[in-house]
């Protein structure tokens, strides 16, 4: 009698036992309940941003066209000078010696000719009345073709002297702000230095010179439905890159947004294949010379995107330079998948990139710290 009610306390005890763990997986299985996530194509505006280097729109450096020393400089460093103006004075004295011997030299050629020209004049005459026979007349007549041909060398040697003299003084060839190099007064100086001695950079424009990737290279044309053209790079219906990208956006190195707009200028055909990356260029209106050549700063490249696919940053686990999503598959289990993202601007969504998922699939949208592969979610 004793035993059967041992008995009987045990399998109460059991059968509680039992009941207990089947509530506690029943609770278990109410506690963790993830947000599930349908995958859809949405609209999305994304702001690359690139390190730049600045540059002016047109830069041009002097060399001296003509051997002498620096008499005088015409300008401070930094200065914007003019388009014409003198920049740099070198001793023109030698070549004012040249020009005025080339000077006497024509003189001297065009009396010679003056002389040829009426002895041929006259052995012509005299040639008709058969005084002097066709040798003289042919003589004279090459004596005075020979006079002109000096007059015309006597001439081209003056002309090349006087142009060695213009070139004694430098003058801009553009306007913009200059920078001096090698231009003491008293250094010597000539055609043959290696080394300009000074450069102008047109500042009222800068450009902006970048570079990209190979993958945001291919997306730029797939996004904006750029195609190679007998006109160049531009869209089926004749925009540029130009026409569809004149919102860019330039930060400082200060971390100032800079006011005015960039416009997308060029794009290099081909990919670097030592770097894989391509050379783009933007061009920024600088009309108060805010910006200065040789600066460092950040080109903020706008795109708007559509048709991607989105995910919260809560349903990506990081792996090095990828990151892994968990696709609820036809068994309600966690799938993992690994991925590639583009950050959004608000910090808290991926946008896709690659086929790893499509739309209409199912994601786990956070917990995801917590998922095992195979794990039951839904």
């Amino acid at each position: 009698m004793k035993s059967r009610k041992i008995i009987g306390f045990a399998l109460a005890a059991c059968f509680l036992a039992a009941c207990g763990e089947k509530k506690a997986e029943e609770q278990q299985e109410e506690v963790v309940k993830y947000n599930i996530q349908t995958l859809k194509p949405q609209s999305r505006e994304v702001n690359y941003a690139f390190p730049a280097t600045l540059v002016g729109d047109q830069e041009v450096n002097l060399f001296p066209q003509v051997e002498g020393r620096i008499l005088q400089r015409h300008y401070n460093n930094g200065d914007y000078v003019k388009k014409g103006q003198k920049l740099i004075s070198i001793d023109p004295t030698p070549y004012q010696l040249q020009v005025q011997s080339d000077e006497a030299n024509v003189k001297a050629a065009e009396a010679n000719l003056s002389t040829a020209k009426l002895q041929f004049e006259s052995q012509q005459k005299l040639f008709e009345k058969k005084i002097v026979s066709q040798y003289v007349m042919k003589t004279a007549q090459n004596n005075y073709l020979a006079a002109e041909a000096q007059v015309a060398q006597a001439k081209a040697a003056l002309a090349h002297s006087r142009t060695d003299l213009g070139r004694c003084s430098l003058v801009a060839p553009i306007s913009g702000v200059v920078t001096t190099m090698r231009d003491d007064v008293g250094l010597l100086v000539g055609p043959g230095m290696a080394e300009a001695i000074l450069s102008i950079s047109d500042l009222t424009h800068i450009r902006a010179r970048f570079s990209i990737t190979e993958n945001h290279y291919a997306e730029i044309f797939r996004n904006n439905h750029i195609v190679g053209t007998a006109n160049g790079i531009q869209t089926k219906e004749g925009k540029t890159l130009s026409d569809i990208n004149n919102n860019i956006q330039l930060r400082t190195k200060d971390g100032v947004l800079y006011e005015e707009k960039g416009t997308f200028l060029s794009v290099a055909g081909t990919v670097d294949r030592s770097t894989g990356t391509v050379q783009c260029e933007v061009l920024f209106p600088n009309p108060d010379l805010i910006l200065h050549a040789g600066n460092s700063a950040t080109v903020i490249f706008p795109e708007q995107l559509d048709g991607v696919l989105v995910v919260p940053q809560t349903a990506c686990k990081k792996l090095q330079d990828k990151y892994l999503v968990f696709k609820v598959n036809a068994n309600g289990e966690a799938e993992g998948v690994v991925v590639d993202v583009v950050p959004t601007d608000d910090g808290k969504e991926y946008i896709l990139t690659g086929d790893a998922l499509k739309s209409g699939d199912e994601i786990v949208a956070d917990g995801v710290a917590r998922i095992q592969e195979g794990q039951k979610v839904k």
